[in-house]
Order: C-alpha cells, then sequence, then structure tokens
C-alpha cells in the first residue's frame, strides 16, 4: 500500500477519532470539550489504532469477533504504550483509569477497550469501505500534495504542543516554587511588630501569590479539557493537578451561572 495513502487514511481516521471522542465527553460533561494533545481536531492515536487493524485485515475476510478481539488487544496495547511513552516525556499520567474496575497500572482499561473493539469492527465493515473509496477517487497528484500538507501540518502542530506542555511543566515548577517564596516570607513578616507598611507588603504579597495563581489556572484550563484525569506519581504534583482541577470547576460553574443570569436580563 502506498504511503501517500496510508497517510490519507490515517487524517481520516485522527479526525474521526477527535469527533467521536469530543462528542462522547461532551455529552457526558453536558459541556462542549475539546479533546487532544494537539491543537488541531484530530487525534493521532485513532489514526494509528485504524491503521493497524485496516493493515491487519485487508484483502482477508475473518469473522467479525476476531476482529473485534484483535482490536481491542493491539489498540489497548498501542494506548499502554502511548501512555508509558508521554509519562515518561512529561513526568506526569495524561490520562488515568484508575477509578475504573479492571484497569491495568490506570492506562487502559475494561471499558475503553471493549469501545475500541466496537469501533474497529465499525471501521472494518462500516467506515473503511466509504474512506476507501473517497480515497482512491482522488487524483494522484493531489493525495500527493494532500499527503504532504498533513505531514507538516501535523508535525508543526506536534512539535508546538509539546513545547506548549513543556512549557505548562515549567510553569507548575515556578509556581511552586514562588508560592513557596511567598509563603515564608509572609511567615517572617508575621513575626515582625505589625504596623502601615508591613500590612501592605503583606497585602502585595497576597495579590502577587493571587496572580500567580491565575495565571496558571488560565493556562490549565486547555489541558485539563483534554486530560481531565491527568495526574502525577510525584505526590506535590498530584496534589496540584487536583486542586487545579477544582479551581478550573469552579470557574466553570461560575461562568456558567453568568452566562445564565445574562441570558435572562435578554
Amino acid at each position: 500500500m502506498q504511503l501517500d495513502l496510508l497517510i490519507g487514511y490515517f487524517f481520516c481516521y485522527a479526525v474521526i477519532g477527535y469527533i467521536v471522542e469530543v462528542l462522547y465527553c461532551s455529552f457526558f460533561e453536558k459541556r462542549l470539550v475539546n479533546r487532544g494533545f494537539l491543537h488541531g481536531p484530530y487525534l493521532p492515536i485513532y489514526g494509528f489504532g485504524s491503521l493497524i487493524i485496516i493493515l491487519l485485515f485487508q484483502n482477508h475476510s475473518v469473522h467479525p469477533m476476531l476482529v473485534f478481539i484483535l482490536t481491542f488487544l493491539l489498540t489497548s496495547l498501542l494506548e499502554y504504550v502511548t501512555s508509558f511513552l508521554l509519562e515518561r516525556l512529561f513526568n506526569a499520567k495524561l490520562w488515568d483509569y484508575s477509578t475504573y474496575p479492571f484497569n491495568l497500572h490506570g492506562r487502559v482499561c475494561l471499558l475503553n477497550s471493549t469501545l475500541f473493539g466496537l469501533l474497529g469492527l465499525l471501521v472494518i465493515y462500516g467506515i473503511h469501505p466509504f474512506v476507501f473509496s473517497l480515497m482512491h477517487a482522488l487524483d494522484p497528484r493531489l493525495l500527493d500534495t494532500m499527503s504532504t500538507v498533513i505531514v507538516v501540518v501535523i508535525s508543526i502542530d506536534t512539535t508546538s504542543s509539546v513545547f506548549r506542555m513543556a512549557a505548562f511543566q515549567k510553569q507548575l515548577g515556578d509556581f511552586r516554587k514562588k508560592a513557596q517564596e511567598i509563603e515564608d516570607r509572609m511567615a517572617l513578616l508575621s513575626k515582625l511588630t505589625t504596623n502601615k507598611p508591613l500590612e501592605q507588603l503583606k497585602l502585595r504579597l497576597d495579590e502577587e501569590r493571587d496572580e500567580l495563581r491565575l495565571r496558571l489556572e488560565s493556562a490549565s484550563r486547555r489541558i485539563l479539557d483534554a486530560f481531565p484525569s491527568i495526574t502525577s506519581v510525584n505526590e506535590e504534583k498530584r496534589l496540584q493537578f487536583e486542586t487545579l482541577k477544582q479551581h478550573t470547576k469552579e470557574w466553570r460553574q461560575r461562568r456558567k451561572a453568568f452566562l445564565r443570569r445574562h441570558t435572562r436580563r435578554d
């Protein structure tokens, strides 16, 4: 199978996977959720997973149960390896299924693997015949240009997203360090005799800490939207993620209440 065609398949299923996951998560969250590590509307893990089963089952007539079982196993392996590598890269688990029954190290779980197996059946027997016809109907030169654009766009997006996550991780570390410095200075000031200049300094330190927290919360919202179960094996970092999740939840509730009041006035 030619490379241009594989890239076309990959992109189609990455976009389809993004749509499926956004609809699935938005339904339970009761709001529009923008999923995925990258900026664009595509999830590469779905693209790679679909390519695996397409290449495995092309030109073969197999029983649907075999398709389900192999898709279940192979996509679970892909998700586990992806989770492991991302954790090593970012020192954080971008998704955590530890609260789900029948999970393996919080990286994969029975529910998601079963859904992937069902999606595999849908791809092989429902979606791929249409995608196959669509890709083969394209002019070869157009397909070649399209595949080149896809590779360039996703490469740039991946690089940008890695830097964004790295910057977020650095911001987390800087916040912990600066917040601790402010706490230490305020503790020292509390031991001194109270007077107006000292009270003003305490207020400025309080404002500085609040400003740091608000900047961090603002930067974290996109990350928490994409990975609502993000956590870390580092206890201090894990607690910080939990605090950010709680603050983000409260922010969304306040925003929802504000929009509701504003709509009623109109």
